[in-house]
């Protein structure tokens, strides 16, 4: 019996309706003007945190200007794949290299966002158009949801490049339901990785095991993507790298093994005259660059001493992203987040050559994000309203 591996599909309410005869109820594509940031080309003081790199990549356009965008997501990647020629916006479909995303976990929390002023801790009520958003995203319940992650999605894949690649972040609430979701939309066979980003926290459970983890679905478009991964290999420990005793003109020699014959396989260091004697029964075994990395990362949260804090509460820490953003993108590839938050991949992605795309609904994430970026020394300017 042959199996279909094209997909396992997943129904909700509303994904099929009468009015389109039983097929799926088309993504709309609004294209709207949307409301760029501007911000100053020059860093504001002489201290501040020096770019990675100091000129620009060799596939950096000199006339792109990085975007940061509020408004909604939707109608912002809709506009996108459009362009908008009067104000020096290429289509951007087919163009994107890598998107990271940090969407609601459908947890029902609303837009208020939770923040610190000196000692103080404030609470930002969302405005009317963040209100609008959490009923279109959560009135319906899981179905709203669904639905509103499917067309982002498919919008999505649409700005991605053939080479390209997504990582969405998500938890235990929803992960199981997109990652069948996105099995339908990038293919089955474009699904990478599961990544299980482990954590601490004070928070803990006496009722079930504490929850310390995130998931990551890393998809790509095509079976030809970027992964760069010498970029993001992990130091040895030092005691396993304390047995490579031995250096030669090749490195970093750990000893002369051998491989079958008299020898057998895999046998303790061998004598130099073994070597010369029987070349093709042995082999040296040299430290490589480091080692590859697995798909659970043990990379800490921000604790709240940390320089990177911007009192946002969902801040991811920047070492995570800069490990996804040197996997699967080159320096000039164009980075985008639609969910920015704090600015966390669009400050990763400028100090490391990358051009980048951010927006959010929320006008202080904007605002945080804005703010983050000036303080980075070098940074080009984005691009007038």
């Amino acid at each position: 019996m042959e199996v279909n591996k094209k997909y396992v599909e997943l129904i909700w309410y509303g994904k099929y309706d009468e009015f389109h005869k039983g097929e799926k109820t088309p993504v709309e594509k609004p294209s709207l003007p949307f409301q760029i940031v501007e911000t100053v080309n020059e860093p504001r003081a002489k201290e501040l945190q020096l770019s990675l790199h100091d000129a620009y990549p060799e596939n950096y356009p000199r006339d792109w200007k990085n975007l940061l965008i509020w408004g909604d997501n939707k109608i912002v990647m809709s506009s996108l794949l459009k362009g908008d020629p009067e104000r020096g916006i290429p289509s951007m479909a087919g163009k994107i290299t890598l998107i990271y995303i940090d969407p609601p976990f459908f947890t029902g929390a609303d837009f208020t966002i939770k923040t610190k002023l000196g000692d103080e801790r404030i609470e930002k009520e969302p405005s009317i158009i963040e209100e609008r958003a959490y009923k279109d995203t959560w009135s319906g319940g899981i179905a709203s949801y669904l639905r509103y992650m499917y067309e982002r999605l498919v919008l999505m894949r649409e700005l991605l490049a053939d080479n390209g690649s997504i990582y969405v972040h998500l938890d235990w609430h929803v992960g199981h339901y997109v990652k069948v979701m996105m099995d339908e939309i990038f293919g089955y066979e474009n699904f990478r990785n599961e990544i299980v980003w482990c954590y601490r926290t004070m928070q803990t459970s006496k009722s079930t095991w504490a929850r310390k983890h995130d998931i990551i679905l890393f998809f790509s478009k095509t079976n030809s993507f970027i992964f760069n991964l010498d970029s993001v290999l992990e130091p040895y420990p030092e005691s396993y790298a304390k047995r490579f005793k031995y250096v030669d003109e090749h490195g970093r020699r750990f000893m002369i093994r051998g491989k079958g014959g008299p020898f057998g396989y895999g046998q303790g260091d061998l004598k130099l005259e073994d070597e010369q004697r029987y070349p093709e029964f042995t082999y040296r075994q040299y430290m490589q660059k480091g080692s590859i990395p697995k798909d659970w990362w043990e990379i800490d949260m921000l604790n709240s001493n940390s320089p990177e804090r911007v009192q946002f509460d969902t801040q991811k820490p920047e070492a995570f992203l800069k490990r996804i953003i040197l996997a699967s993108s080159n320096p000039g590839d164009i980075v985008a987040d639609f969910f920015c938050g704090s600015g966390t991949t669009l400050a990763v992605a400028e100090k490391l050559g990358r051009r980048w795309i951010g927006c959010d609904l929320s006008k202080f994430a904007i605002q945080v994000t804005r703010k983050r970026l000036l303080d980075i020394h070098n940074s080009k300017n984005l691009m007038d309203d």
